[in-house]
């Protein structure tokens, strides 16, 4: 008789003890302290990714609806190079969004995670000094290990877990 597969329930908290148990296995991983600002900031990346897409969506959706075309390059130059949204979502940059981060090779994503948080860092006036210069580079995890990581935060969504004001 086969046994049934018992599947698993996505929670927030497997989700996060996976990646520390990620990074405890880790060689170069770093303190306590640095693993935790490593989590703590791709999840804010995640989040913020998240909620960029919900207000672009948002903006495609409000322009339909007054009966412009959200794909016109007049439009996307008034509108979307530099998106601004009431709700408090902040027009990130190409190299911060959620897509191009979970779409960066291995190899690459340390110094892809970094810039991301540089660049957003530097457009927005309220985030700036907020991260810790080279989080992910300074520590060097190993390509697997970091796609690993971000790959398990990619699981988390506030669509799924409730929404983040």
């Amino acid at each position: 008789m086969a046994k049934k597969k018992t599947e698993e329930k996505l929670n927030l908290d497997s989700i996060l003890f996976k990646c520390r148990d990620i990074l405890r296995q880790a060689r170069n991983s770093g303190s306590f302290f640095e693993k935790r600002d490593m989590m703590l900031t791709l999840v804010f990346l995640r989040f913020i990714g998240e909620k960029y897409e919900d207000g672009v969506a948002k903006l495609r959706e409000d322009l339909i609806e007054q009966g412009l075309d959200p794909d016109d390059e007049e439009i996307i130059a008034a509108f979307f190079d530099d998106a601004t949204f009431t709700d408090g979502t902040y027009n990130l940059p190409l190299e911060a969004r959620w897509p191009t981060i979970i779409n960066t090779p291995a190899p690459k994503l340390n110094v892809a995670l970094d810039t991301a948080l540089q660049s957003i860092a530097t457009n927005s006036k309220q985030l700036k000094g907020c991260f810790v210069e080279g989080t992910f580079t300074t520590r060097n995890l190993a390509p697997n290990d970091i796609k690993k990581i971000v790959d398990e935060v990619n699981k988390i969504s506030h669509k799924t877990f409730g929404r983040v004001v």
